[in-house]
C-alpha cells in the first residue's frame, strides 16, 4: 500500500516538491507475486475503479482546512486469519502531524474490498498511532510511536485470533518485565530516541530481530537488531544516508527479508515524490 497518490498530470517539481496534479487518492493498493528483487520490483495488478484506475482504500476527507479529515496514511499491514489488515493513521493537519485517531480496515477477498474494523481504535495522542507488524509464534507483535517522527517507539502483540478485540491486546512494561492486557498506558519506551515510520521482521538465518526507521536527528534510515523482541536493542546502524538520498523516509522490509542475507525496503524520497526499491547486504553482521 502507498500513501497520498497523484494521477497522471503529476510531474516532480524541484522547486516545490511533494504532492502536486489531480486524481488525489489518499492511499492505494498494489499487487506483486515478484521473488526476484534484485532487478526490482513487479507489480502485477492494482486495485482499481470502475474505470481501470488504482482506487483510494481507505477513505481520506482531503479538508484541507487543518481542522478536518484530510487523508488517511496507511502505516502497515498483515495476514491474520486468512485475512489481510492495514493500520492507518488519520490525518487532521501535516503540521505537527495532528491526527484524528488510527485504526483498521479488513479485507477477506485478497484485497479487492476493504472494511473497517469498528472493534479497532488508537486516540490522537496513542503511542501506536503509527505502528509496524509482525507475525510470530502465533502472535501478532505490533511496534508503534506516536504519530510523527519524533517519538520513541513502544511494543505491544496479541495472538493472532485477537487481532479484532482491542481489549485483548498486550503491552511490553520493562519495569515488570511483563506483558499487560488491555491497557496501553502501560508501555514503557523500547526504543529511546526518535522514531519515524518503522518496520521490522524477524530474520530466520540470522536469528535476529531486525528493526529499520527513519531518524530526523541522524538524518538516515537506521537499522538496530536484538535477540529478542522486548530488547535489547543493539546500536543504530545507517542503511541509506540523507546525504546520497536527500529528503528520504519511510523504510518499508519487504517479506523476503525474514529469510537470507539480504535486506529490501521501500523508501521514499520527497523529491521527486516517490518510492523506491531499495537492497541492503546482512554479510558479517558482528556485533549487530
Amino acid at each position: 500500500m502507498f500513501g497520498d497518490t497523484f494521477g497522471q498530470d503529476f510531474v516532480p517539481n524541484a522547486a516545490n516538491p511533494g504532492p502536486n496534479g489531480g486524481s488525489w487518492r489518499s492511499n492505494v493498493l498494489a499487487f506483486s507475486t515478484d521473488t526476484q528483487l534484485d532487478d526490482g520490483l513487479t507489480f502485477g495488478s492494482m486495485a482499481t475503479d470502475n474505470a481501470g484506475s488504482a482506487r483510494e482504500i481507505v477513505p481520506g476527507g482531503k479538508d484541507q482546512s487543518g481542522n478536518g479529515n484530510l487523508t488517511s496514511i496507511p502505516s502497515a499491514a498483515i495476514r491474520a486469519n486468512g485475512a489481510d489488515y492495514v493500520h492507518y493513521f488519520n490525518i487532521r493537519n501535516w503540521t505537527g502531524w495532528i491526527i484524528n485517531y488510527s485504526g483498521l480496515y479488513k479485507s477477506v477477498d485478497n484485497g479487492q474490498t476493504w472494511k473497517k474494523c469498528e472493534t479497532v481504535l488508537f486516540s490522537a495522542n496513542s503511542n501506536f498511532g503509527m505502528v509496524g507488524y509482525f507475525k510470530k509464534d502465533g502472535y501478532v507483535y505490533m511496534m508503534g510511536t506516536h504519530a510523527g517522527r519524533i517519538n520513541p517507539a513502544y511494543l505491544a502483540r496479541f495472538k493472532e485470533a485477537d487481532i479484532e478485540n482491542q481489549n485483548l491486546y498486550e503491552y511490553w512494561n520493562s519495569t515488570s518485565s511483563q506483558w499487560i492486557p488491555g491497557n496501553e498506558s502501560a508501555a514503557t519506551v523500547l526504543i529511546n530516541e526518535k522514531v519515524g515510520e518503522l518496520s521490522f521482521v524477524y530474520n530466520t538465518k540470522h536469528n535476529k530481530w531486525i528493526l529499520t526507521y527513519f531518524s530526523e536527528d541522524r538524518y538516515n534510515i537506521t537499522m538496530r537488531t536484538a535477540e529478542n523482541i522486548t530488547g535489547p536493542w543493539s546500536s543504530p546502524y545507517e542503511l541509506a544516508a540523507g546525504s546520497a538520498y536527500s529528503q528520504l523516509y519511510g523504510s518499508y522490509l519487504h517479506p523476503l527479508s525474514a529469510t537470507g542475507d539480504n535486506l529490501y525496503f521501500l523508501m521514499s524520497m520527497w523529491m521527486p515524490y516517490n518510492t523506491f526499491l531499495m537492497k541492503a547486504e546482512l554479510a558479517d553482521m558482528g556485533d549487530l
